[in-house]
């Protein structure tokens, strides 16, 4: 990954840790997972370079992994003990307010509230159900890499086969002409 990919991914990742408050890596993971995803269906393009593979809890990506350790590193990520729902204790990821952290445009960052919206207040098991449901994790093989470029380039297809689409025109034509 490049250097201004690993920026991006880093960026992403602090916008989701912000808008999230206090998260665990797990449901960082399993969030952002589901951001590609719907980037994607949604727009039609890619939130980042980020691969995930597929594991028997749900996605998880190692650059992601590194991506927080390189913003902790930086100052910009602190990890947190606080009591958790189902164990005593867990270990959250919290952005420090009194630095400055790297930003993304503004059409993404409100993409990122949007997911947020969706899967804020969704329990740990949901969210992995919710993640193990999609199309390109469903395609994966056990402990493989997700091909997220590969269902991209699926649904480019299929949108370009609409839109040229003889009954796709006549369609269009017809509504035009309304």
């Amino acid at each position: 990954m490049s250097e201004s990919e690993q920026a991006r991914v880093c960026a992403v990742a602090v916008e989701l840790i912000k808008r999230l408050d206090y998260v665990t890596d797990w449901r960082l993971q399993k969030t952002y997972y589901l951001a590609e995803v719907w980037s994607i269906e949604e727009r039609i393009r890619r939130l980042s370079a980020l691969d995930f593979a597929s594991w028997n809890h749900g996605p998880w990506s190692l650059p992601l992994r590194e991506a927080e350790e390189a913003l902790e590193t930086q100052g910009i990520l602190v990890r947190v003990i606080r009591p958790a729902r189902r164990r005593p204790e867990a270990e959250f990821l919290k952005v420090q307010s009194s630095v400055v952290a790297p930003s993304l445009p503004a059409d993404d960052a409100e993409f990122l509230e949007a997911v947020i919206d969706q899967v804020k207040f969704l329990d740990g098991e949901t969210l992995t159900r919710v993640t193990k449901t999609t199309s390109p994790y469903q395609l994966a093989k056990p402990m493989a890499l997700i091909d997220l470029d590969g269902h991209l380039e699926s649904l480019r297809r299929k949108h370009e086969r609409l839109q040229n689409s003889p009954r796709v025109v006549a369609l269009i034509e017809e509504a035009r002409r309304e």
